[in-house]
């Protein structure tokens, strides 16, 4: 479970690192926002993981 929010966050920093160089804002706006549901789903994996430790 934890391989799987590694995987959400590594993306959204790979989209991050894409957004800083690219060549529109519509494009930096768009891998952003798409990072953001990664980082989302990331905390959301991780939150899930807490609760079945409770």
């Amino acid at each position: 479970m934890l391989d799987r929010a590694l995987m959400h966050v590594r993306a959204a920093i790979a989209l991050r690192d894409c957004a800083a160089s690219a060549p529109s804002d519509v494009v930096r706006h768009l891998l952003m926002k798409v990072a953001a549901i990664h980082e989302a789903r990331a905390r959301k994996v991780l939150r899930a993981s807490q609760a079945r430790r409770r």
